[in-house]
C-alpha cells in the first residue's frame, strides 16, 4: 500500500506504507523459545528465536501441511534437520541429513515418492560428491533394482563409479554428464562376457569382448608339490659369478 502526500510546490508523490504486522512483528523481540507463532501465509513455526529470528532448534509447518524439524541459523535452515512431506493424510520423510542456507548441504538421504533414495554428499541443494543412488527395488535399501555408488557433479554421475544392475549385469568405470564415457568395464551375466574399453556418451567406442573366467578351485585329488623355498639372491649372484670366472 501507498499513502498520497502533497509538497510545497502542490505536487503528489507516493510513500510507501508499512503493513501494521510487520511493525508488530518487529516490536515482538522475539528471544529464546516461545510458543508457535503464526504467519499470515499460513506458515506457523514453533521453536527457538534470537534477535527476533529463528534460531536454534525448532519446527516449521508449511501451508500445505509439509514440514521442518531440525537446526536454524538466521531465519535459515542450517545444521541437522529433516523435511516432512504431508501426502494423503500422512508424513513422509523425504530428506534427512546437513543443511547450508535453506538447502540440502554436507551428508544426507533423499527419498522419493516411489521410495528410491540417495545417501551421500550434497551440494546447495544437489548430488555433489559421493554417494549411492538407487533405481527401483524394495525401499529402504533398494534391493531388486539398480544401483549406482559412486561420484557426482551437480546432480549428474560423474567420475568414478559403479552401476549395478537388477538383472545382474555390472558397469565400473568413469562417468561425464550422467554416461558412461572414458575407460570401463562391463560385465554381462547372461552371457558370463565382459567388455574392457572406451566409452563414449554411454556407447562402446573401442575395446574387446572376452569370457568371464572363474578362478579354478583346489584339486583334491592333486599330488601335493614340495614346499618351494627362495635361496640367497646374493649367493645365488656369486656362485655365477665364480663359475662365469672359471670358464674365462
Amino acid at each position: 500500500p501507498y499513502i498520497i502526500v502533497g509538497g510545497m510546490d502542490d505536487t503528489e508523490q507516493e510513500l510507501p506504507v508499512e503493513p501494521l504486522w510487520h511493525t508488530w512483528d518487529k516490536n515482538a523481540d522475539k528471544e529464546g523459545e516461545r510458543c508457535t507463532v503464526f504467519w499470515i501465509d499460513g506458515h506457523r513455526y514453533q521453536g527457538e528465536w534470537h534477535s527476533n529470528k529463528r534460531h536454534g532448534k525448532g519446527t516449521q509447518y508449511q501451508k500445505n501441511g509439509d514440514k521442518y524439524e531440525g537446526n536454524w541459523i538466521e531465519d535459515r535452515r542450517c545444521g541437522q534437520g529433516t523435511f516432512w512431506k504431508y501426502e494423503e493424510g500422512k508424513y513422509r520423510v523425504q530428506y534427512n541429513g546437513e543443511w547450508k542456507d535453506d538447502q540440502r548441504h554436507g551428508f544426507g538421504t533423499y527419498y522419493n515418492k516411489k521410495g528410491d533414495f540417495y545417501r551421500g554428499e550434497w551440494k546447495q541443494g544437489q548430488r555433489h560428491g559421493k554417494g549411492r543412488q538407487t533405481y527401483g527395488g524394495h525401499p529402504p535399501d533398494g534391493f531388486g533394482g539398480d544401483i549406482y555408488d559412486g561420484e557426482w557433479y551437480h546432480n549428474q554421475r560423474h567420475g568414478k563409479g559403479v552401476l549395478s544392475m537388477a538383472n545382474g549385469d555390472v558397469y565400473q568405470g568413469d562417468w561425464a554428464g550422467d554416461l558412461k564415457h572414458g575407460p570401463g568395464t562391463f560385465f554381462y551375466e547372461s552371457s558370463q562376457k565382459r567388455y574392457d574399453g572406451v566409452w563414449k556418451e554411454g556407447q562402446p567406442v573401442s575395446g574387446c569382448y572376452t569370457d568371464i573366467k572363474q578362478p579354478p578351485g583346489p584339486n583334491p585329488n592333486a599330488p601335493k608339490l614340495p614346499v618351494l623355498e627362495l635361496l640367497d639372491s646374493r649367493a645365488v649372484e656369486r656362485a655365477a659369478n665364480h663359475t662365469a670366472m672359471d670358464q674365462l
